[in-house]
């Protein structure tokens, strides 16, 4: 029988530092603030809430409420952050979530995804409903250089190539995969996948090789940068609820090792989803509501998860599992790991849940 560790703090006291964005918590934080990003630089024991924006005038001078959706590192300067929320625009730290600021063009609106080129930190491509935007000085300025022609269409990805800022892929809420070859002037789509894309993934030691996660159908592979898909799901039909996304983690790019996040729960790949293996947990098969996860990249036996409640800590690859509350009341929508310094987390919060 797996031993139960509790090595996290069982108790906090929330300290208030003072200003809207600055609360420290161990545990849960009140409802009216608890939304927009945290960090910890201990690992997750400890949260501190990072929602300050550097406003002049009138403008908001913090997102303490508001409802995430996502934040990615800068590849050439984890301390510049990017977030987006539902109806919260595009913002962006250059302090490692101190000190926010919103682009003048993209100051509200639900932004889906971002991205940033890891040659040329100004160059920015950020998909807003059914447009992708463009920027080449830093966020100053932004141009459309894509539109989706059904306007109930959304997009729901943009990413880089590593190796060439020319080449980028998106996805939509249709399961339309695109790509563009010059650097978004023109796009073409590939492949119809039939279901929405939620998560698109290209592989760093080769970007020829691009893995897609669709909503409800799986996941997918391409070794030909896109032109070509098989898929990683035949290992998966043994796991009932494995089709429905909640999320995935590339953890360790030559190997092709994943961990999937379904209905089902926590499931790995170690080759390239040929074999499937489910990770024991404290709660049975489809008994989680796990909503985001994540591996320590300087050591992938360390694994972390969050249900709507709970945030759960391995350090033997699964095998006993340690928790404490989360420091919000409301869902996790994701959970950011620093690879240059593990210890810095950055976890993001949704829409509360209805009671």
């Amino acid at each position: 029988m797996r031993k139960f560790l509790f090595f996290f703090l069982l108790s906090a006291t929330v300290l208030v530092l003072g200003g809207a964005g600055c609360i420290t918590v161990g545990g849960s934080a009140p409802a009216a603030i608890d939304g927009g990003v945290f960090k910890s630089v201990d690992g997750g024991l400890t949260w501190a809430q990072r929602t300050q924006i550097f406003a002049i005038g009138g403008e908001r001078k913090d997102f303490s409420k508001d409802v995430m959706t996502g934040l990615i590192f800068d590849p050439a300067d984890h301390n510049a952050l990017y977030a987006t929320g539902i109806n919260t625009g595009l913002l962006f730290s250059y302090a490692g979530g101190m000190a926010w600021q919103r682009p003048e063009q993209i100051k509200a609106g639900t932004v889906s995804s971002v991205t940033v080129d890891s040659k040329n930190k100004c160059l920015i491509f950020v998909a807003l409903g059914n447009l992708i935007f463009k920027s080449e000085d830093c966020s100053r300025s932004f141009l459309a250089v894509y539109q989706e022609g059904r306007p109930e269409v959304r997009l729901t990805n943009v990413v880089i190539d590593p190796n060439s800022s020319l080449v980028l892929y998106a996805g939509n809420s249709v399961g339309d995969f695109l790509k563009s070859t010059d650097g978004g002037k023109n796009w073409v789509v590939t492949k119809r996948f039939e279901n929405p894309l939620a998560k698109v993934i290209i592989n760093p030691t080769n970007s020829k090789i691009i893995y897609v996660a669709t909503q409800e159908k799986g996941l997918y592979r391409s070794n030909d940068a896109g032109e070509n898909w098989t898929e990683m799901n035949e290992g998966l039909k043994k796991y009932g609820g494995a089709y429905i996304y909640h999320d995935l983690v590339l953890v360790d790019p030559k190997a092709e090792s994943f961990l999937l996040a379904s209905q089902y729960g926590l499931i790995k790949t170690e080759d390239a989803g040929v074999t499937w293996e489910a990770i024991d947990l404290l709660t049975p098969p489809n008994g989680a509501d796990i909503r985001v996860v994540a591996v320590n990249p300087k050591n992938v036996k360390e694994i972390f998860y969050a249900t709507p409640t709970t945030f759960y800590k391995s350090v033997d690859g699964g095998l006993e599992w340690g928790n404490q509350k989360l420091p919000s009341v409301r869902p996790p929508s994701f959970l950011l790991i620093d690879s240059n310094d593990p210890k810095i987390m950055y976890l993001g919060f949704g829409q509360p849940i209805k009671k």
